[in-house]
């Protein structure tokens, strides 16, 4: 069975049920898909958002659920979305030693991890305005300014496509993905976004994207741990069992 591993945040929750479809589509064995995701999720902090907190990804439940898929699977990792934490108030340096946390955990499971760097064509794009006005938005308590956005959001696209060099692959987005929302691709991008990640993640696979109407059963979907407030709100995994595939969330 193939274990597919995603890291990231929003991007893959709004893409989820093209993930799951484009999966199902292409794959001729079943799979277990396993994510670590949320809106605004980042790498080393828990994060809140609509009164629902989810835990970092370093410290939620997926790493002791793959312990139990070790000698029955076949590992691919993708690790993506990553940038939310400089809105935060982490730099780029605190933020990519989570990320190479993240990676050092994923390699003596898979051995052709993808790793996606920053739109950061979509960043340059950005006036100050414009900024103001989705920082405001999306994360309403960050203080950031445009100008150091740039700089960190820079350092930090570097030293992830540096990952290119060794074992780990590493692509960017593409431009012509993103509207005005700088960090959301568009809903109409995210078939061929995903098709491209699932490739370099699965290479010996002939990726094929999925329908027209994808299977948006799985957004009902809950995280095996998440706060409502202060309470403590549990779901048991897989989350989703479709078709023989499996679908964890964290």
């Amino acid at each position: 069975m193939r274990t597919i591993i995603i890291l990231g945040a929003s991007n893959v929750t709004f893409s989820l049920p093209v993930i799951w479809s484009t999966l199902h589509r292409s794959l001729t064995e079943p799979f277990r898909l396993v994510i670590a995701a949320g809106h605004g999720r980042s790498f080393g902090l828990p994060n809140t958002v609509l009164n629902r907190t989810l835990p970092s990804i370093l410290e939620c439940g997926l790493w002791e659920s793959l312990d139990q898929f070790r000698e029955s699977s076949t590992f691919h990792a993708i690790v993506t979305d990553v940038g939310n934490d400089l809105l935060y108030g982490v730099d780029a340096s605190q933020t990519m030693s989570w990320v190479n946390k993240a990676v050092e955990r994923l390699a003596p499971l898979t051995q052709h991890p993808v790793v996606t760097g920053l739109p950061i064509d979509s960043l340059h794009s950005l006036t100050g305005p414009r900024f103001e006005f989705f920082r405001r938005v999306l994360f309403p308590n960050s203080t950031l300014t445009l100008e150091t956005a740039l700089v960190e959001g820079n350092s930090l696209h570097e030293q992830l496509l540096m990952f290119g060099d060794g074992p780990v692959s590493s692509t960017t987005p593409e431009a012509k993905w993103y509207g005005l929302d700088p960090i959301h691709i568009r809903r109409r991008c995210r078939r061929e976004a995903w098709e491209r990640y699932l490739s370099l993640c699965v290479p010996d696979n002939q990726f094929r994207r999925a329908g027209p109407v994808a299977d948006l059963s799985v957004w009902k979907s809950k995280a095996e741990r998440r706060w409502k407030r202060s309470r403590l709100l549990t779901s048991q995994q897989p989350a989703l069992v479709k078709n023989g595939n499996e679908l964890w969330l964290f």
